[in-house]
C-alpha cells in the first residue's frame, strides 16, 4: 500500500504543479497532455486514436477536445474519405501554447529530477510501465460489471 499511496500522491502533486505552471503561461488549466499527443501527429488524430494513445475513454477525449477547441488550440476537420470521422488538429495557437508550457515543464522536470540518477529513473519507468499495463489488461483487476477503465475500489 505504501507504493500505491506514494505513486498516487506523486501523480496528484505533479498534476497540481503542472496546472499551476500552465496557468502561469496564461492559460486556464487546459489538458496539455492532449496537445503533446497531437504534436506528434501533424496530420491530426481521430478521437479514437487519441483515446488509444492517452488510454482514456472516448467521452473524456471529447470533453478535452471540446475545451481545447473552445480555447482555439485545436480544431476538428473532416477526415477525407470518411465523412463520419473527424481529425483533431492542433492550431497555431495550440503550438504556441505548447511551446510556452514546454519551457515551464522542462524547468519543473529539471528541478524535480535533479540529483536522481538516470539508472534509477529507468528502473522507475519500467516498474510504472509494468503496473500500468497490468492495470489496463488484467481482467482480474477490473470489476465484473464495469467496463474498461473501471477499477476495483477495494484493491
Amino acid at each position: 500500500m505504501k507504493v500505491v499511496n506514494s505513486v498516487s500522491q506523486a501523480a496528484r502533486r505533479w498534476q497540481q504543479r503542472s496546472a499551476e505552471a500552465y496557468r502561469g503561461a496564461g492559460h486556464a488549466g487546459a489538458p496539455m497532455s492532449l496537445l503533446y499527443v497531437l504534436a506528434d501527429a501533424r496530420r491530426g488524430l481521430t478521437l479514437t486514436e487519441i483515446a488509444d494513445r492517452m488510454k482514456i475513454t472516448g467521452a473524456s477525449v471529447t470533453r478535452l477536445v471540446d475545451w481545447l477547441e473552445d480555447a482555439g488550440l485545436v480544431c476538428r476537420r473532416r477526415l477525407i474519405g470518411d465523412g463520419r470521422s473527424r481529425l483533431v488538429v492542433m492550431q497555431e495557437k495550440g503550438v504556441t501554447a505548447l511551446a510556452a508550457f514546454d519551457g515551464l515543464a522542462a524547468a519543473m522536470r529539471n528541478r524535480v529530477f535533479d540529483g536522481v540518477p538516470d539508472d534509477e529513473l529507468v528502473t522507475a519507468l519500467k516498474v510504472l510501465d509494468t503496473l500500468a499495463a497490468r492495470l489496463m489488461t488484467d481482467p482480474g483487476l477490473r470489476s465484473e460489471e464495469g467496463g474498461v477503465g473501471e477499477e476495483v475500489v477495494d484493491a
